[in-house]
């Protein structure tokens, strides 16, 4: 269970993350006149240009150790799978073993029953 919990932590935290950096790319974009004469601050868009792209190298940075994660939970879910049809595999044959058990039982006071009426 500490893996299923560690997930929905990571996951609240990439969340904010990508909340973050959402409001961020928008709070650098420039919103420029399409008609007109548009006058830019080449200081201003290089600083913007410069942030966004910052943002965009911790999104892919947050992006990559998420794919870690999930690749590392992908593998701890395919081991779960396997050692869940052992586990279906074994309950079956405890299943059996069981009903042969309890067949044995009925046979040994069957002969019982049937040496005491000797």
């Amino acid at each position: 269970m500490g893996y299923l919990e560690e997930w929905s932590l990571l996951d609240r935290d990439h969340s904010n993350s990508l909340s973050g950096a959402t409001e961020a790319l928008k709070a650098s974009t420039l919103r420029l006149q399409i008609i007109g004469k548009a006058v830019v601050d080449i200081q201003d868009l290089k600083h913007a240009v410069s942030s966004a792209v910052d943002v965009m190298h911790a999104m892919a940075s947050s992006i990559f150790l998420l794919t870690s994660k999930v690749d590392e939970m992908n593998s701890v879910m395919a081991e779960m799978v396997n050692i869940t049809a052992k586990e279906k595999d074994l309950l079956e044959q405890c299943q059996g073993f069981l009903s042969t058990v309890a067949a044995l039982e009925v046979t040994e006071c069957s002969m019982k029953t049937h040496i005491i009426q000797l």
